[in-house]
């Protein structure tokens, strides 16, 4: 990463995070500070040159409580991350290191993107693809990719591969629950006091 392609990189970011409100200042610092350390981990060739190692664990560590303090996330630089991530509420986003998401994804409050601890250290992160929108909660764990244009739905847990411009949901079923009539009728003495009675 050249430091022309830093500057892009966070001019983009700008852009899908406008600080009309305080989330969108919360989500352009917490890039600006992943983009400079990506920039950095790239830059110090982390294992190949002299000292890359010390210096790459500091700002992992600067970096670290940074992104804490400004919402709870831990996204460190050597994830692979295209332009234009959008945070609508950037609060508890966990990233695994490793992993990789396209151009211009988003994702919301309390994502996880993690790598299967189960499987050997050389199992792979996840890989999304261009324009996927994770929804709030949602998890996405281990060796898969979710294709470009894919929608995972609030709560969801993805844990396997997903075909480009799939939508992922939690299925929602709805029973019909009737209260006990006695509470329900209208003079009844115990749901004038206890207005909550009819759901217990």
């Amino acid at each position: 990463m050249t430091l022309t392609e830093l500057i892009d990189l966070i001019r983009w970011d700008r852009r899908v995070n406008p600080a009309t409100s305080w989330d969108g200042i919360r989500a352009q610092l917490l890039l600006v500070e992943l983009r400079c350390e990506q920039y950095l981990y790239q830059r110090t060739g982390r294992g190949s040159r002299p000292g890359g190692d010390r210096l790459w664990t500091l700002a992992r560590a600067v970096g670290s409580g940074w992104q804490w303090l400004l919402g709870g996330a831990n996204i460190p630089g050597s994830t692979v991350i295209g332009r234009g991530l959008r945070l609508p509420h950037p609060q508890n986003l966990i990233v695994a290191a490793g992993a990789r998401l396209g151009e211009f994804c988003t994702l919301y409050q309390n994502v996880t993107i993690a790598r299967d601890g189960f499987q050997p250290p050389a199992a792979l992160s996840p890989r999304l693809g261009d324009r996927v929108l994770v929804g709030a909660g949602a998890v996405v764990i281990g060796d898969v990719e979710v294709g470009a244009g894919t929608l995972i739905g609030a709560g969801a847990a993805v844990a396997r591969s997903v075909p480009a411009g799939s939508r992922v949901t939690v299925q929602c079923t709805v029973t019909s629950r009737r209260p006990p009539t006695a509470a329900v009728e209208s003079g009844s003495r115990q749901h004038l006091r206890d207005p909550y009675s009819i759901w217990r």
